[in-house]
């Protein structure tokens, strides 16, 4: 029984997969709004029912795919990395998933979803709950231990804000990037160790 129920998983999880594939394919090249679920189910080589399976609505497909470019990248980080990191590494860490998200071609997606949860409330709201959200408490757990002395714990609501000011400048940089900076774009893949070695010694420092 157990055998079963894990073979039907890897099924399903392929099966999403081969979904949000195909949705990244028609969103980059149609455009969010003019793309239908019909489009993304022709494109997946499923029935239309079939997506709602898996997703919702077309929102859902979209949380669905920055979802999945950011666990690509996470993947390639090894967790025993974290035991013995120092707060440099941390910080290039925590920095290196969302960027790395965005290192391959997806330039346009991200454009999608960062105009969608600017002006749609129920995707902001989910971009919070499925993504940020965890997002930052993953950072404050990461953080809360470097942060803390011989004997006493970090304060939570500064190591709190301190995840909020990483995170705020890693949404910044890319909507920067979608929003067209070259440079930024050819110098993406230095971005980690370079924000790495700037947030923890100093700009001054740094230089």
């Amino acid at each position: 029984m157990e055998a079963k129920r894990t073979v039907q998983e890897a099924v399903a999880s392929t099966r999403r997969t081969q979904i949000l594939e195909a949705a990244a394919r028609v969103f980059a090249e149609k455009g969010f709004h003019p793309s239908t679920v019909r489009d993304v189910a022709k494109a997946a080589g499923v029935a239309d029912g079939t997506i709602y399976n898996y997703f919702e609505n077309k929102s859902a497909l979209l949380l669905g795919l920055l979802g999945l470019m950011t666990e690509r990248a996470q993947g390639q980080v090894d967790p025993a990395t974290l035991a013995g990191a120092d707060l440099r590494g941390l910080t290039r860490l925590y920095l290196s998933g969302p960027l790395e998200a965005l290192s391959a071609d997806h330039s346009e997606l991200f454009r999608v979803i960062v105009s969608e949860v600017m002006v749609n409330p129920e995707m902001r709201e989910r971009f919070y709950a499925q993504l940020l959200g965890p997002m930052l408490k993953a950072g404050e757990g990461m953080f809360s231990r470097a942060l803390s002395g011989p004997g006493q714990l970090a304060d939570p609501v500064r190591t709190a804000l301190q995840v909020r000011a990483l995170s705020g400048l890693i949404l910044g940089l890319i909507l920067q990037r979608v929003m067209g900076d070259e440079l930024l774009a050819s110098h993406w893949d230095e971005l980690p160790d370079q924000l790495a070695d700037l947030l923890v010694n100093g700009m001054a420092r740094h230089t």
